[in-house]
């Protein structure tokens, strides 16, 4: 921890060779503001290194680097570092996929059977939406080693069980964005990355890269770190899901190129407005409940629309299309992720409408949650609900499921169990969060609360969502018969186990 502490002090002195307003379209003090939070937010959550950008009308009102690109060589991230964005990838996609819709050589509601040969039965009425939109069913392959060939993974796919039936939900999916890469091939002759190349960056890879290989050594590109807590440092990633993984999470770009590939998309230079206009809008899903763009997310805040997406917790592209607004960033790690806080902060400070509301950022309810102050974060989070009644924060809420976590590890069991018990009363239909509490009253022994928040927590995982229900099942068997025990020894009774 206290190398973090020596690398963001560092580096909050090396803040100031930001990059200056190209307009004067924020005023110097919300600049000042703006450096000053992400300031914050750096040394709160402990990131190595990031890259900020802010357009407004068309201009880069803010633009700023901080941090380093790597610990080892001590080398600071500018605006040409080249950051791993994983899945914030799908948004070049989904573009590339329009494009090929605009130019006549796809439909949207053509199905696979159009460019596979021998598919399954139930494979058969997927269309290209489903794929872009993650309704597809289809079975993940990330259950599978990225060594196979395609030909051995097809197989092992056509195997299993659809997830669901076709276009009844949401769920995530990297099948989806492997077999767009595909079908991009079979109709364009290039390989996905030859054609993002000539129709994206006009054939340029200046400030761009495909590789989904965190080990890479390359010029320019920041090292992508996890946080260890058991060893309490950041360390270098090991990732890597090879050729395959670069539509869905292998684009690596700088600061530089991100704010021009906006450009060229808001010049319409990318798509037309029809086919901007058809991202931007959501899928009708069967269960009416989800909500979900054609490859991008739709992300209210405040009631004010923005589209865009996130990748691995460390990048996030955010367009708010009625106020003319694109905040992007992006960085190299985290101890605590900061993306989407950071995006929706960044907007309440930016838009007109949303600044002069003073809106709660959730930035400080995390500072509070951190910081043991419970009653201001409670009073904090109800009027954040209160000013965002369609958005779950879910960055915010597994941040906070991240530091209970974190207090269960170092074995601070009472800090762990104030942190759940916040995010249960203001996450009360969350399952996880209910988990979360469950783990703590368990590690207490407290085997009837760890029993009721855990049956709790598999009613309300609908979805069994990671499968995660007979993790929880096999608990409350487990857990029964320790109680069942304690209850016996209790009257005397011989133990059954």
């Amino acid at each position: 921890m206290l190398r973090i502490i020596k690398y963001v002090l560092i580096n909050i002195i090396l803040i100031y060779g930001f990059n200056c307003l190209a307009k004067q379209n924020i005023s110097l003090t919300t600049h000042h503001k703006i450096n000053d939070y992400l300031k914050s937010v750096m040394q709160n959550h402990g990131i190595p290194g990031m890259a900020v950008a802010i357009v407004v009308d068309g201009e880069v009102a803010y633009n700023a680097s901080f941090g380093q690109s790597s610990l080892e060589l001590e080398k600071s991230v500018d605006s040409d570092t080249i950051f791993r964005i994983f899945s914030a990838t799908k948004l070049i996609t989904a573009t590339a996929v329009f494009q090929l819709v605009e130019q006549g050589k796809i439909n949207l509601k053509d199905k696979l059977p159009l460019f596979f040969d021998g598919l399954p039965n139930q494979w058969q009425g997927v269309k290209i939406e489903n794929l872009l939109t993650h309704s597809s069913g289809l079975p993940d392959l990330l259950k599978f080693k990225y060594s196979l060939s395609d030909e051995e993974l097809f197989k092992k796919l056509y195997d299993e069980k659809m997830d669901f039936t076709t276009g009844d939900q949401f769920r995530y999916n990297q099948t989806n964005y492997w077999l767009l890469a595909l079908i991009i091939k079979k109709v364009t002759g290039l390989t996905f990355v030859e054609y993002v190349y000539s129709q994206q960056f006009n054939a340029t890879t200046n400030g761009v890269l495909f590789s989904s290989n965190s080990l890479l050594l390359t010029p320019n590109r920041a090292v992508r770190y996890y946080y260890d807590f058991k060893e309490r440092k950041h360390v270098r990633d090991r990732n890597n899901s090879g050729v395959r993984g670069y539509s869905g999470n292998g684009f690596n770009v700088s600061l530089n190129e991100w704010i021009a590939w906006n450009k060229r998309l808001d010049n319409n230079q990318l798509l037309n407005k029809e086919s901007k206009n058809k991202m931007w809008s959501g899928f009708d899903y069967t269960n009416k409940a989800d909500d979900f763009g054609y490859g991008w997310g739709h992300y209210p805040v405040s009631s004010y629309d923005s589209w865009g997406f996130t990748g691995g917790n460390l990048a996030a592209f955010r367009k708010f299309i009625n106020e003319d607004v694109t905040i992007i960033f992006l960085s190299n790690g985290y101890t605590y992720p900061a993306h989407d806080i950071v995006i929706n902060d960044l907007a309440k400070m930016i838009i007109p409408e949303l600044k002069n509301k003073k809106l709660i950022r959730q930035e400080d309810i995390w500072r509070q949650v951190f910081d043991a102050e419970y009653e201001k974060a409670k009073a904090s989070y109800v009027q954040l609900k209160i000013e965002n009644p369609k958005t779950a924060f879910d960055n915010l809420k597994w941040n906070i499921n991240s530091l209970g976590n974190r207090y269960i590890r170092e074995k601070k069991p009472e800090e762990a169990l104030h942190v759940f018990k916040f995010n249960v009363q203001t996450n009360p239909g969350w399952w996880v969060a209910i988990a979360g509490l469950a783990e703590i009253y368990e590690v207490q022994g407290l085997f009837d609360q760890a029993l009721g928040n855990y049956k709790k927590a598999i009613e309300l995982n609908l979805n069994n969502e990671w499968d995660y229900n007979k993790q929880m099942h096999d608990k409350v068997n487990e857990l029964s018969l320790k109680q069942q025990n304690l209850n016996y020894h209790a009257h005397g009774i011989k133990a059954l186990i």
